[in-house]
């Protein structure tokens, strides 16, 4: 890292989420080092122009910035905070990214550990799901110091074209959670609309016409087709049930902030739900990032 310029990124994680956000790095004329548990991921890494290796722990030790883009906060500490993982490894003065969604409890002990070994630190989650980690245009909610955020910044620029810094470390993924909480609510009420109004007998394109001009609009409803997508083509471990983890999550976060949220705990329980009924896992399992 040459007068704070970072040239070489670590990139752990290369899922749905990932693997396009580390190929925009590479667009943007980054070294990317990358790691994965699946093969297929670090191939097509490499086939982006890439280079991949054994273990995140290594990936750390050759990058000047290291971002975690794992699924579960469990995967996360278990990167980062393992014997010889990322904290292990990791030149100190260097700069570590977690832009998974892992709850706020989990952040900040990260945070805590990193800065406690000499990182430098930002929680980075993510919005925008994969069509626009594919183009670069996420919204990236970032919780750290000013001076490790404008460190940062130009490896933010090539995933996202909305950087908001909203505090220090643990405050983006606060936001993240309210994100995902709104989106979850939003998603089981729009459904429950649609299904009113087709039962009685309502063109769906009018229904949508008209209430994407009132009040009630919310991006759910903008992008209903996608969501009811989300719905229709279900797989385990998709989108559903990544707001099953997040909604899990954000419970986590209110009940640790002492925070009355009864609309959280119900929209938690419905999504819950409607997984099961879609052949979904048990809810105790965790979605992706």
């Amino acid at each position: 890292m040459t007068a704070d310029r970072v040239t070489t990124v670590g990139f752990i994680g290369l899922g749905e989420m990932g693997l396009p956000m580390a190929r925009r790095l590479r667009v943007a004329g980054f070294r990317v080092v990358g790691y994965d548990v699946r093969p297929e991921a670090l191939r097509e890494l490499k086939a982006a122009g890439g280079e991949t290796i054994s273990s995140a722990g290594a990936v750390a030790g050759r990058s000047e910035a290291t971002i975690v883009m794992v699924r579960t906060p469990a995967q996360a500490e278990a990167v980062v905070l393992a014997e010889d993982g990322v904290l292990e490894r990791a030149p100190r003065g260097a700069l570590l990214v977690v832009m998974s969604t892992v709850g706020v409890p989990c952040m900040r002990r990260l945070a805590a550990a990193a800065r406690d070994r000499g990182l430098r630190f930002l929680d980075a989650p993510v919005s925008g799901g994969r069509a626009r980690a594919e183009d670069g245009t996420l919204t990236i909610i970032v919780g750290g110091t000013t001076p490790d955020l404008e460190t940062a910044r130009p490896i933010l620029a090539a995933m996202g074209t909305a950087i908001e810094h909203v505090g220090d470390a643990g405050a983006g993924t606060v936001v993240k959670m309210a994100n995902q909480a709104l989106l979850t609510a939003s998603l089981i009420a729009v459904r429950e609309m649609a299904d009113l109004t087709s039962r009685a007998g309502l063109e769906p394109e009018a229904v949508w016409r008209v209430l994407r001009t009132c009040t009630g609009a919310t991006w759910v409803l903008e992008h209903w087709p996608v969501v009811r997508e989300w719905i229709d083509a279900y797989r385990p471990g998709t989108t559903l049930d990544i707001l099953v983890k997040d909604t899990g999550l954000a419970l986590e976060s209110v009940r640790e902030a002492e925070v009355p949220a009864p609309m959280l705990g119900l929209a938690s329980q419905l999504i819950i739900a409607l997984t099961q009924q879609l052949g979904g896992p048990d809810p105790g399992r965790s979605g992706d990032c």
